[in-house]
């Protein structure tokens, strides 16, 4: 016995005072006082202490101590029965230092930090040197947490090893010598034996908890620990993962609210795309995000913004085809897609702006009030085997019903300020948006002291449009109107500012441009609409010609007014002189 609790023989400790070398200095007294009190008829005593062993160790053991008494009362033997508790101490004491980490894993869910403590715990307590945590992941266990593993994997295909047979079979392994094993998968050679336990709560395998020792195997005392380890992980994990669950949908319910507030707020509709692309991502990271709308003058959808690190941004504008791809499909099945795509199964548009190979998608489409508008596309390059939980599948729907409605709503409000800006028989700016628009040229052209490029105006007059009206009726008049506006819009360029000033006048201002710049462009003008056969609501072949006056903004005085007067002058010098010319000022 006394080999077993000290590793000393009997014969090295026969006769010595124990208490000078078992003992720690410090405990000496108190076992003195102890055996002191002792008593004839007693029931033994309890008591605990600490014994040095010959290699230098130190063992905690609880002895039962009972005396024998002559007949005169006077002590005569003590005999101790001692127990090593030092390893059950020690579990104990682990449990103990583990539930606070396993009520912060039940109230928030596992986390790499909260996952790491409770292995740290583990390693000072018992002194193990490599420790592995791996939860479930749908179809693979990954690595939540690890201690002493320098190249331990990201991921586990439960198929393999011994981790694995612990999961699949929901059965604690156990395993003295690995090397013996077929199933050991050899991550670390120094490692000689294992105790895999399963993470098992309401008939759930939620992961495993792998012990590994290397030198000599792992003993029952380990087992028990670990089993009792596991089993309050596991219940941890399974409160956690709710608690996680509910705090997900919190999360992503209240982002959605960001979401749909960024929606609203917006109503210019050249914004809303990117808006609505890099809000979506708030609500559901991914790296490829692609916004698809309807063209209502061809009834073709095209790409009408991108978002994210996965995508190129030349991939707007691309046609999408119905029944192409995920986002053609939602298109065409006015439903929600999940796939897994491959580079082949992307669409036409998006095959060449697409970094990755393969492609976790969710396609939603933009339905309002009947009509398919278009789909969002969020797709996943990193995390592809993961794919998009069911809560976010159902987010995405819940967004996409959201940004159908904003761009209803932005397409309402853009035509209604067409309305506002736009003349309604040419479709040119109105006199008012005009009169706005070079007001900002104007004011930015002043602020630009250093690099101030030059500013041009145009202004064009039908020639004997009246009696054209009185000729042919108004009728046709409105034709010309409308085919002289067709050409300004095809030659000057989409920075240049046409309006209609009133009646059958028309002013451009170039900005950029020279005034010999702004009368070679009208005489394409005045040579165009010379050349155009129009044909008139009767059938009537019209022609007309235009006179055209050029100006150039004066530095001295750069003022609406200004340029306006100048232009005039030239064009009334064009009437003057005839008629059908350009003339500048």
């Amino acid at each position: 016995a006394c080999e077993v609790l000290t590793g000393y023989t009997f014969d090295e400790v026969r006769g010595r005072p124990f208490y000078d070398f078992l003992m720690l200095p410090e405990e000496i007294e108190p076992v003195k006082d102890a055996l002191g009190r002792l008593r004839a008829g007693e029931p033994p005593a309890a008591s605990e202490n600490y014994w040095i062993t010959r290699d230098g160790q130190l063992r905690l053991i609880a002895w039962l101590d009972t005396c024998f008494f002559d007949e005169k009362g006077s002590l005569t033997h003590i005999v101790s029965t001692g127990l090593d508790i030092t390893d059950e101490r020690r579990a104990q004491e682990t449990l103990t230092a583990v539930e606070p980490i396993g009520t912060e894993i039940a109230k928030h869910g596992p986390t790499a930090e909260t996952l790491a403590a409770f292995l740290r715990v583990l390693a000072e307590r018992m002194g193990y040197r490599h420790l592995a945590l791996f939860l479930r992941a749908r179809d693979h266990l990954t690595v939540g947490a690890h201690i002493g593993y320098p190249d331990e994997p990201t991921e586990l295909d439960p198929g393999r090893g011994i981790v694995g047979r612990a999961f699949r079979t929901g059965r604690p392994q156990r395993v003295d010598d690995v090397r013996s094993d077929p199933d050991y998968v050899a991550v670390d050679a120094a490692v000689t034996s294992e105790i895999d336990v399963p993470l098992s709560a309401e008939g759930m395998t939620l992961g495993v908890l792998s012990i590994a020792a290397t030198s000599g195997p792992l003993g029952d005392g380990d087992l028990r620990l670990a089993l009792a380890v596991a089993e309050r992980l596991a219940v941890a994990l399974l409160l956690g993962r709710a608690q996680q669950s509910l705090a997900d949908r919190a999360r992503l319910f209240g982002a959605l609210n960001d979401f749909a507030r960024t929606a609203n707020s917006i109503l210019a509709e050249e914004r809303l795309a990117p808006a609505l692309l890099a809000a979506a991502a708030e609500v559901v990271p991914a790296e490829v995000l692609v916004l698809v709308g309807l063209e209502e003058e061809t009834g073709r959808y095209h790409v009408q913004g991108v978002h994210g690190s996965g995508i190129d941004p030349a991939a707007v504008g691309g046609e999408i085809r119905p029944g192409e791809g995920a986002t053609g499909r939602s298109i065409s099945s006015r439903a929600l897609v999940v796939d897994r795509l491959p580079r082949t199964r992307y669409p036409r548009a998006l095959r060449r702006h697409i970094a990755a190979d393969v492609l976790a998608a969710v396609a939603v489409p933009l339905i309002r009030e009947g009509v398919v508008l278009g789909a969002l596309l969020v797709g996943r390059t990193e995390a592809v085997e993961r794919g998009f939980t069911e809560l976010e599948r159902e987010i995405l729907t819940l967004i996409g019903t959201q940004a159908a409605l904003s761009l209803t709503n932005a397409h309402l409000l853009a035509e209604v300020h067409a309305l506002a800006i736009r003349d309604a028989l040419t479709g040119l700016y109105n006199r008012r948006h005009f009169d706005e628009a070079l007001e900002h040229i104007l004011a930015r052209w002043v602020r630009q002291r250093e690099e101030r490029r030059p500013v041009a105006a145009i202004m064009f007059d039908l020639d004997r449009f009246g009696q054209l009206n009185k000729d042919h009726g108004h009728q046709a008049g409105d034709a010309v109107l409308r085919a002289f506006a067709g050409i300004l819009q095809t030659r000057f360029r989409s920075a240049d500012l046409i309006a209609r000033y009133g009646g059958e006048e028309f002013v451009a201002i170039l900005e950029g441009s020279t005034r010999d710049d702004a009368i070679a462009v009208a005489e394409d003008v005045r040579r165009l609409l010379r050349s155009r056969l129009i044909t008139g609501p009767d059938g009537t072949r019209l022609r007309a010609t235009v006179s055209a006056g050029c100006a150039e903004l004066d530095p001295i005085e750069p003022t609406r007014e200004a340029l306006l007067r100048t232009a005039d002058v030239g064009l009334f010098m064009a009437k003057r002189n005839g008629r059908d010319q350009v003339v500048a000022a």
